[in-house]
């Protein structure tokens, strides 16, 4: 009995949908975004210790930064192009990130602060209403004002008086989601370039020289070169910084910065669940609500703007 060949379809499908770039960008920012919630929590047990954030900050830069110097002996393109504007830009864009961030998670629960810095999609798709000249769409609203309506009830805002409210660590969780979505628009303004690690490289490297410049005035942190402490400095430096950024700076390249900021929303998630089991930190039902909003507006907004986007394709 003779084999029938596989039908066009078929032959599409396995040649085209299992190992497209769209597909491996995805299971890259989901591994993304599984090592940023490890070393969230990894970072809070640090501040635990006493380590200082903006100490822990510069610290995985520079480990970052080693890391990809040598990715980039092994793996880099012969002829690298110089450090551009926008290399040092991002580079500066990673530090405010990085630091707000660490800064961030020293004052809130693990879970609120990586709720406030996703809110970031938001932001990037109001920067692209604001930079086309046009106005938002209805959708684009209806989730600007869920987001809202979230970063609210995850702040303890709407909480009866005896909830504290840590409005510096608001404050600078809010801070995180403007740097997070300047580092997605400038990362995909310089993906075209294709230059994955190289870009990486520069990256850090204008964020290390800015940190080792801060950590001069303060003195050697000998508390990160402790044996309790050196092991979790060095993985967040790789698998909080190297790791997830270069898998999101490739991730951009496969797949649109919406699609990538979709994904990225389980972080809040995983990282939550860490913090509940490492150490107990537990979230208010209004705060749950709120992180829920959040992540549906973010999600809900990208799939609306992506269908108009197809319409107009048409």
């Amino acid at each position: 009995m003779a084999i029938k060949p596989l039908h066009p379809a078929w032959k599409s499908w396995f040649n085209l949908k299992r190992f497209s770039p769209n597909w491996l960008g995805l299971l890259a920012m989901i591994l993304t975004v599984v090592a940023w919630a490890i070393a969230a929590n990894v970072v809070n047990y640090l501040f635990l210790t006493g380590v200082q954030p903006l100490e822990l900050a510069g610290a995985s830069a520079m480990i970052a930064t080693f890391g990809l110097a040598l990715l980039d002996c092994l793996f880099g393109r012969t002829q690298a192009r110089p450090l551009s504007r926008q290399n040092f830009a991002l580079g500066l864009i990673l530090v405010g990130l990085v630091g707000a961030d660490y800064l961030a998670i020293q004052r809130l629960p693990v879970a609120v602060a990586i709720v406030l810095l996703f809110t970031a999609p938001v932001l990037v798709v109001l920067w692209t209403a604001l930079t086309a000249r046009t106005l938002p769409s209805r959708s684009v609203l209806v989730a600007l004002s869920l987001a809202i309506a979230g970063v609210l009830l995850v702040s303890n805002l709407l909480a009866p008086d005896e909830e504290p409210v840590e409005w510096t660590g608001i404050v600078i969780g809010l801070s995180t989601a403007i740097f997070f979505a300047a580092y997605i628009v400038m990362n995909e303004q310089i993906s075209a370039t294709n230059e994955t690690i190289g870009v990486m490289l520069k990256t850090f490297a204008v964020a290390s020289l800015f940190w080792l410049a801060y950590q001069v005035t303060q003195g050697v942190p000998w508390l990160l070169l402790t044996p309790e402490n050196l092991l979790e400095v060095i993985y967040v430096g790789l698998a909080g910084n190297l790791l997830p950024y270069l898998l999101f700076f490739w991730c951009i390249q496969q797949v649109q910065a919406e699609r990538a900021a979709i994904t990225a929303t389980l972080e809040p998630v995983i990282a939550g669940v860490l913090a509940w089991v490492w150490f107990g930190q537990t979230l208010t039902v209004m705060q749950m609500i709120g992180g829920v909003l959040i992540i549906a507006a973010i999600t809900w907004m990208q799939f609306q703007t992506a269908k108009e986007a197809g319409h107009n394709n048409l």
